[in-house]
């Protein structure tokens, strides 16, 4: 085995859209380079980050609270095992976007995770080293 494979053998991948706003790709090798085996690739559409089974988005509460309820559920049934990341950019409580959230909770393949936007990188660790249930 080369030295390169040998360096990341024990370390989980983190795979980054190259889509993705450069400043944040940079600050994601900033932040996981050390940790975890980033790379930057192709990924589907929407998707922003993806280890080995899971794929990760992120969203803001605003976005949730305009978007299609049915249209919504569609595209995330077809898109395999997915962690949405639900950033709060609402100055309340909203029971709607709260109802919406429980329905997307509610499909198999998603699981979702309400945060404020300072604990992102937290949480999106957590994510990647399996501690988010």
């Amino acid at each position: 085995m080369n030295k390169i494979k040998q360096k990341y053998v024990t370390r989980k991948t983190l795979k980054v859209n190259e889509k993705n706003d450069i400043d944040s790709i940079i600050e994601i090798f900033q932040k996981f380079g050390k940790k975890y085996h980033v790379i930057t690739t192709t990924l589907e559409p929407d998707i922003q980050y993806q280890t080995k089974n899971t794929k990760i988005t992120q969203t803001y509460t605003k976005t949730i609270l305009q978007e299609n309820m049915n249209s919504m559920i569609k595209k995330l049934k077809n898109k395999g095992k997915i962690t949405l990341i639900i950033i709060d950019n609402l100055n309340h409580e909203n029971k709607e976007v709260n109802k919406k959230i429980h329905k997307l909770n509610k499909l198999k393949n998603v699981k979702t995770k309400k945060i404020q936007e300072k604990d992102t990188f937290k949480t999106l660790d957590e994510i990647i080293s399996g501690g988010v249930k």
